[in-house]
């Protein structure tokens, strides 16, 4: 009934002539009919006494004004602020205790009552949340320039579950107190319903992990809409709430029932509060299924998407995937100038409600990014929240950037991370580590003490993995004593082998140098094996307290999918079947044996332990003038190639503002582009690692960290494909609008990815004689498609549909025949549709 009369309600809004009729229509409706024939009960009086909104000179109730966001006195308001994660429900990872056990709050909360009781638990809980946020933190908010905060909520905060559609007796005590602390500061807040009744969505962010039950369940929906009217019967008035976020994330359904139920919750408000902002939620497939607000009869509404370049297969982190986003691409017409002009047709302002802008890029640029987001978010009149403003980890530090601006001061633990969901394909220095690096450190136990220093590698989710490391080092900086046995991995001595659950395959000696990570000096230690891989190796080390020592090493991914590598440094020595974590006060508990006094001293922890602030953002965002970071000098015109004797010589013109190049080579055209060379400071350059294959270069021209885009392509001769044999599918050698990801495949490496009917691939072959072959295609699809159709030299050869293989890295072979000329020929592949990937295709003589 509920999804039937909405979807009529969208369809009748799509024929009316003009906005007028259509709000005159809504208000009819609602007048006569108590908004639309819900039968969602009336709100409930709230337990006490509904407080009295302070006086705030700054903050006064905003609205709508077409694509603005707008004050009582018409002047637009550029809301930028930050998010505050895991206070009001959980995420594990944000506070260093995920493990396999205890992954959302739900499953926490059920262990509690199991353990405690419910009285108990919900002690516990709010003891958590009394010291997850303090006074200090909306000081620190404050000093960072913030003028908005998103606040995520879990719905049995306000809802007593044991009596459902009551509210609990001290329901609004954090609402309430969070809304004042950011009142007293001038700063808006947006209520984020980020886990309904039920669940919206799969993840562990709404609340429990894998039910997404709130979709097919017309109880939890009726509830979710009664408790939104409690909400909004509460701060109607309250100038300081500037929007109600219905659903965060809710990907759990299509778009269009999305629009419909998303649209159900707009109409339950709207009976007792006619003009807060309501954000109506963007699914991962986008906007397309919400019809224009004015259409709809809907006002002061406004819509939401999170944007995470760099992160969550969205390109890797680094300074280009952040300039192609927010300088719009090397067209001018994608990024955000592609959902700018999307937001002007459906004439609605916007909310960023989530990004994460610093992490990876170390504390420079990490800001300058930062503050160049922001920045190009509210050029365009966005509101934007960044995720998030804390996070907690098991080492402490900021190190090049982690997912919080403030996290705690960091101690002995974890020295090096780099992982597939921050950096896919990464290739550095452990220093430079991705996801957590540092390259010195001092021994913080008394005397002389036995460390164990752990290299621990692994994959889940069904991922693969596949990391090589060498030139593993610990120096005393006093001394210049080397501590390591062993640390080039030309053999296994001075090394022990431990694991958790599935050991890795390792590799000492590795003499592959398609593996090697830059840097390497020799043999190398790889790690690879299929999913849930935990282990690695460790060696026991002596270290003098207060004495400090010097870190170094160099690491690669070779193709992994949800995949890690860790350094560790740790007291306790590694026991098989056991983890291995960064020591201290936040490490892992185990909450289904931890006494309730650890509990306890677990979460008052949070509240005093002593912070790392990133302060370069802080300044940046503060500054006076915003960041250059995306001030472009001109890309490097006219490159020209040539081959010589000695290598691939390049040459360009120079670049107006630049003061260095980039050099980059691919293997492919127009994609796969990884940086050889610079900055430099000249305009030619000598490529001698050519190998005898076709090579593509591309230049770009730098000034600070601003990077232009490249200039034009460049290609070796065509050398072509000798078959029979095997083509890695991003060995092409043209395409059109084709993209690369990390495959999980058994032979890793990348796959074509993100197909659309129209893209084409086309591979320079040269077959030994002319006749029919068998071609093999490594193929896989999440539902199917009608796949693609295969051509030599213009001549179609045949067209092949792609089975459902169940997921995007689930992969099958499918043959068929083609007729090949001898010698050279132009194998060509156009999508006929889109949802399929490609790993390799196979040509072999008929027998």
């Amino acid at each position: 009934m509920r999804a039937h009369s909405q979807r009529a309600r969208l369809t009748r809004a799509r024929q009316l002539p003009t906005v007028w009729v259509g709000a005159l229509l809504c208000a009819l409706l609602l007048v006569a009919c108590g908004g639309g024939g819900s039968d969602t009960p009336p709100p409930q009086q709230p337990p006490g006494n509904t407080p009295e909104p302070p006086v705030s000179p700054s903050l006064t109730r905003l609205h709508t004004d077409g694509t603005q966001w707008v004050n009582a006195d018409g002047q637009q308001v550029l809301l930028k602020g930050v998010n505050l994660g895991n206070w009001l429900l959980q995420e594990f990872w944000m506070m260093g205790q995920s493990t396999e056990a205890v992954n959302d709050q739900c499953t926490l909360e059920g262990i509690f009552d199991t353990r405690f009781g419910f009285a108990e638990r919900e002690r516990l809980m709010d003891l958590f949340r009394d010291n997850w946020i303090t006074q200090r933190d909306w000081d620190l908010i404050q000093s960072f320039g913030f003028n908005a905060i998103r606040l995520p909520f879990i719905w049995n905060l306000l809802e007593d579950e044991q009596n459902p559609m009551t509210l609990h007796d001290d329901a609004w005590q954090y609402l309430d107190a969070a809304i004042a602390e950011a009142e007293a500061r001038g700063i808006y807040v947006i209520l984020d319903l980020h886990g309904a009744v039920g669940a919206q969505g799969w993840e562990h962010h709404s609340g429990c992990a894998g039910h997404n039950l709130y979709w097919e369940t017309p109880e939890y929906q009726a509830r979710t809409e009664w408790l939104w009217q409690q909400i909004a019967g509460r701060y109607a008035d309250r100038p300081a709430v500037a929007a109600y976020g219905v659903l965060n994330e809710p990907w759990g359904t299509t778009p269009e029932n999305l629009a419909v139920e998303a649209i159900e919750l707009y109409d339950a408000i709207r009976q007792v509060d006619d003009s807060t902002i309501v954000i109506l939620p963007g699914h991962s497939a986008g906007l397309d299924a919400y019809p224009r607000p004015a259409d709809a009869g809907l006002s002061n509404v406004a819509f939401e998407m999170h944007f995470y370049p760099g992160i969550f297969g969205w390109g890797e982190i680094g300074y280009p995937v952040h300039r192609d986003w927010l300088t719009c691409g090397e067209n001018g017409r994608g990024g955000v100038c592609e959902w700018d002009e999307k937001l002007q047709q459906l004439d609605a302002p916007f909310l960023v409600g989530e990004f994460q802008p610093w992490s990876g890029l170390g504390p420079e640029l990490g800001a300058e990014i930062t503050r160049a987001t922001y920045d190009t978010y509210a050029s365009f009149g966005w509101a934007s929240t960044a995720w998030s403003y804390k996070l907690i980890t098991n080492q402490g530090g900021e190190g090049n950037g982690t997912w919080g601006l403030v996290t705690n001061e960091q101690g002995l633990g974890l020295l090096a991370k780099a992982d597939t969901w921050a950096c896919p394909g990464w290739d550095s220095a452990l220093e430079n580590a991705c996801s957590s690096a540092r390259s010195r450190f001092t021994a913080d136990r008394a005397g002389s003490q036995t460390y164990f220093l752990v290299v621990k590698f692994g994959s889940c989710c069904d991922g693969a993995l596949d990391v090589s490391l060498d030139s593993l080092s610990i120096v005393d900086e006093g001394t210049g004593s080397e501590l390591l046995v062993n640390g080039g991995f030309g053999e296994e001595s001075g090394w022990t082998r431990w694991h958790q659950n599935m050991p890795p395959t390792l590799e000492f000696n590795n003499t592959d140098a398609a593996k090697a990570p830059s840097g390497s000096e020799g043999p190398t230690l790889r790690m690879s094996g299929t999913a849930d891989i935990n282990g690695g190796i460790y060696q026991p080390v002596t270290l003098e307290g207060g004495r400090n020592y010097r870190l170094s090493g160099v690491f690669k991914d070779n193709g992994s999918t949800s995949a890690w590598a860790e350094i560790y440094l740790v007291a306790s020595q590694p026991m098989d079947g056991a983890d291995v974590l960064a020591e201290g006060p936040f490490s892992a508990l185990d909450f289904n044996a931890a006494s309730k006094e650890e509990i306890e001293t677990l979460f008052r922890a949070f509240g005093s332990t002593p912070y790392d602030v990133h302060e370069t953002a802080r300044e940046a965002l503060t500054a006076d003038r915003g960041s250059d970071v995306l001030d472009l000098p001109d890309s490097p015109a006219q490159l020209i190639l040539a081959e010589t004797s000695e290598g691939n010589q390049l040459s360009w013109q120079a670049s107006e503002g630049a003061s260095g190049y980039k050099v980059y080579r691919s293997a492919s055209s127009g994609a796969g582009f990884i940086p050889i060379a610079g900055p430099i400071a000249t305009t030619n350059y000598l490529d001698t690692d050519i190998g005898n294959q076709t090579l593509y270069y591309r230049v770009t021209a730098t000034r600070g960290y601003a990077e232009s885009y490249p200039g034009n392509e460049v290609a070796t001769a065509a050398v072509a494909v000798p078959l029979p044999g095997r083509i890695q599918a991003e060995s092409f050698s043209a395409m059109s609008g084709i993209q690369l990801e990390n495959c999980s495949d058994t032979d890793g490496g990348l796959n074509v990815a993100w197909l659309d009917p129209g893209d084409w691939l086309e591979y320079r072959v040269s077959a030994p004689a002319a006749g029919t072959y068998t071609i093999r295609y490594r193929l896989a699809s999440n539902g199917g498609s009608d796949g693609f159709a295969t051509s030599v030299e213009g001549a179609t050869a045949h067209s092949l549909a792609v089975p459902d293989t169940g997921d995007w890295q689930s992969w099958t072979t499918v043959a068929a025949t083609v007729d090949l000329p001898a010698g050279e020929s132009i194998l060509r592949l156009d999508a006929i549709a889109g949802s399929w990937n490609l790993n390799w295709l196979e040509v072999a003589a008929e027998p």
